[in-house]
Order: C-alpha cells, then structure tokens, then sequence
C-alpha cells in the first residue's frame, strides 16, 4: 500500500521513462483490422445513429399528404351538408319529433316557476306566452288528424 502524498508536497506528474517508452511504441504500431469487422463496426454504427421505426415501411411524401387531408375535410364537409336536417315544429318544445301532452306539460311546468320565458314559446302567436299557449299545443296533441309532423 502506499502512503497518501501530503497536499502541502509537490507532486511529480511526469509517467516513468518505462511506461512513456511502452506508449510511443504502441502509437508507431499499427493495428490490422479485417475488413469484415471493420464493415460490421459501421453498419452497427449506423444503425444506431440512424434507426428506422419500421423496417420498408412505405413513407408519403408531404405533397402528397397535404392535399388529401384538404381533400378528406371538403368531403366531410359536402356530405355533412347534403344530410337532411331534422326540423322541429315551434310546438314540440321537448324536441322528441312529435307534438304531445308532454309538450303542453313542459310549457305549463315552466309557467309555474315564473320568470321571463322566451318569446319561442309563445305558439299561438298572441305576443305573450300565458295558459293559452298550454292550451294550444294540448289540443294539437290530442287532435285526430295529426299534420304537424316533421
């Protein structure tokens, strides 16, 4: 073992004449590397300075993806358009397609809790919305000809 040279002592950092002699010798040396191992150092290499997430995976190009995406929105769009919207007559007020007592219910419930309702409600068209407007949209649901359908 040896003795922990004193911080307060100078230290000789020069190697001993042996080991500079054995590196000198080392570095005029040359190293012969088969060229197998020396193609199969870079190809590991590359490998992993370059990986590829899915071995001959096909990649479009941007300006062929660009234009198809734009494409693919025009087409949601147009066909969104052409659907048929639902309307909904002014006396279904619970929106389930079918003018009902549950209708003239909703409307009354509301007129109960009091407040300001919006003028929507107002289905008989006299500029108030009132136990008239209840009325109405309960005898058109108790009609027998039913021509309020969507």
């Amino acid at each position: 073992m040896h003795d922990p040279v004193p911080p307060d002592s100078e230290q000789n950092l020069e190697a001993p004449a042996k080991l500079a002699a054995a590196l000198k010798a080392s570095a005029r040396r040359k190293v012969f590397v088969p060229p197998t191992i020396d193609e199969a150092i870079l190809k590991a290499a590359r490998a992993q300075l370059h990986p590829q997430s899915r071995p001959n995976a096909f990649h479009w190009p941007r300006w062929v993806l660009w234009p198809a995406l734009v494409g693919a929105c025009v087409a949601v769009a147009l066909i969104a358009h052409m659907l048929p919207s639902r309307q909904f007559v002014r006396e279904d007020l619970n929106r389930d397609g079918k003018v009902d007592i549950l209708d003239s219910f909703s409307l009354a419930r509301e007129l109960k809790h009091g407040g300001s309702l919006p003028a929507f409600l107002d289905v008989n068209g006299d500029g108030v919305v009132d136990e008239r407007d209840v009325n109405a949209i309960a005898s058109q649901a108790v009609a027998l000809e039913k021509d309020n359908r969507p």
